[in-house]
């Protein structure tokens, strides 16, 4: 097998072994880190415009938390659109169940 890192031939002696040594799997990994891209969207809940700077930040629907929050909290029939905003049946069935709970 040949190692992507440094192309040495080498003969793998696990069957998921990938390179050459742990030092070539290490310096692959550096150099190939993953790359989230930034996006643009605008938050479910308040509109705002938001613009992710695509490191460690994972937001895709709402600017914060507090948005998150206050826009689960309110029932489905007082939005726009009727259980629409739920991404599943999943979503919408735990959100009846908190709400029936009380």
């Amino acid at each position: 097998m040949k190692c992507p890192n440094c192309g040495k031939e080498f003969s793998e002696r696990t069957v998921v072994q990938k390179f050459c040594s742990t030092k070539c799997g290490n310096q692959y990994r550096q150099k190939h880190k993953a790359i989230y891209p930034s996006i643009t969207f605008n938050c479910a809940h308040c509109g705002h415009t938001v613009v992710t700077d695509g490191i460690k930040d994972k937001r895709t629907r709402f600017c914060c938390q507090e948005c998150e929050r206050k826009y689960w909290r309110h029932p489905p029939y007082e939005r726009e659109s009727n259980r629409q905003n739920f991404h599943s049946l999943s979503e919408y069935a735990s959100w009846e169940r908190r709400t029936n709970e009380g």
